[in-house]
């Protein structure tokens, strides 16, 4: 998978997180990715703080002119840095240059910044035929709501995504992970590679459109939200799914655990697990009797669980076939988890300057095979760092001539 897309180019206008997120995962499975920012502080996000440098994390802003964002030196794995005024006409044309030797140009600027550029699909595409490109927005670059910008938590809200997460009795909720960005990113990349494949029949490249608030409102509709609304359950119902029982967070002597028995078979092993004579009736084996019990199913198994620590509950379950799982809670854990280090899924996190700094880590690219791990990514760079490389060895000019062009303001 680290080759997969060995000799496939992308120009990446994105920033924040779901273009970023994309491309970092593209750039996994082995593209060129070029990292197109503004001179004057490149990426928003280069602004987020927590920031690392020499001095250690900084929480709220820079403790020297060597930080760097955290948030960036983790999402910009992978990639190069070329900085272009693309307001210049002269930045405008070292684009198209670029686009017509690159694959894929990804986007998720505001509305209308592509065209205020002149460089929407149709020029790019007179410039290089086979040239795809995607863009991620909102509410997608067509339809009413075009024109609306968003971040993730307001396409959430929108999406009925935080009207599902949560408890009933509180607030709607925005999700921990940051679903809005993450979920339309991979479904970017999914239309990307069909559309790479697309290409290798027609010879011709197309326009994808991927909007944040479809991507979460695919992944809700993909329930039978319908059914639980019907039988008078709220959206919001926590850690329990209300079509399932038992299914749900337990807490044990030192922690908690997630359960899950709702199958026929899955329930006959833990009732018979437990021992009690009521739960064994046969009359309990098919779901939809247990469904109309489920608040005494779940005390019942909850008083069951209580006795536990996690670790006899988890090694029980786990001799019985029942899934089960420590709900854990500290990030330490998590880090020291045996099974993501065999994968090598954490990898220490590696500053432009300072090499690798203790205590922080980012994520490989979670695509392994049968001979390969998870997939690790160089080092994000820093803001420009291969403005030149890139122009001299892409577009063959020379340095006097990229001098002239960062004394001008174009790079």
């Amino acid at each position: 998978m680290r080759k997969s897309l060995a000799g496939i180019r992308i120009l990446d206008l994105t920033s924040y997180l779901s273009g970023p997120f994309a491309t970092m995962t593209l750039a996994g499975l082995g593209a060129d990715v070029i990292k197109v920012e503004r001179r004057d502080g490149g990426d928003p996000a280069r602004t987020f703080p927590p920031f690392c440098g020499s001095g250690g994390t900084a929480l709220i802003e820079p403790a020297s002119e060597q930080d760097e964002s955290v948030a960036i030196l983790k999402r910009n794995r992978g990639k190069r840095s070329l900085t272009l005024n693309l307001d210049s006409p002269e930045g405008r044309e070292l684009f198209l240059r670029l686009a017509e030797k690159s694959d894929v140009v990804i986007e998720n600027l505001a509305p209308g910044v592509m065209d205020r550029w002149k460089l929407d699909y149709d020029v790019l595409a007179a410039r290089n035929p086979r040239v795809i490109m995607c863009s991620i927005s909102g509410y997608g670059r067509r339809g009413p709501k075009q024109d609306l910008p968003a971040f993730d938590p307001i396409v959430q809200a929108s999406s009925l995504t935080m009207a599902s997460n949560g408890y009933a009795d509180r607030a709607p909720t925005r999700t921990g992970i940051s679903f809005g960005d993450t979920v339309p990113a991979l479904y970017a990349v999914i239309g990307i590679l069909a559309a790479l494949k697309e290409r290798d029949r027609t010879q011709r490249g197309k326009k994808i459109d991927v909007a944040m608030h479809d991507s979460l409102v695919a992944m809700l509709m993909i329930e039978p939200v319908e059914a639980q609304l019907a039988w008078n359950f709220p959206l919001r119902t926590g850690s329990k799914i209300p079509r399932l029982a038992p299914c749900n967070v337990y807490p044990c002597v030192d922690g908690y655990v997630a359960l899950n028995a709702a199958p026929p078979r899955l329930w006959q092993r833990l009732a018979k697990l437990i021992g009690a004579a009521d739960l064994e009736d046969p009359a309990l084996v098919p779901l939809a009797r247990r469904l109309q019990r489920h608040e005494w199913i779940d005390t019942r198994v909850a008083g069951w669980v209580a006795q536990f620590t996690v670790e006899n509950l988890i090694e029980l379950t786990a001799k019985n076939g029942i899934p089960c799982g420590k709900v854990v809670e500290d990030l330490n854990e998590l880090i020291a988890d045996p099974s993501l280090g065999e994968r090598g899924m954490l990898r220490p996190l590696e500053h432009p300057g300072l090499g690798v700094l203790p205590g922080l880590y980012a994520p490989s690219i979670p695509i392994g095979t049968d001979v390969e791990g998870s997939v690790s990514l160089t080092r994000a760079p820093l803001l420009g760092e291969h403005t030149f490389a890139i122009l001299g060895e892409e577009l063959g000019l020379d340095a006097a001539e990229l001098q002239n062009l960062s004394r001008a303001g174009v790079i």
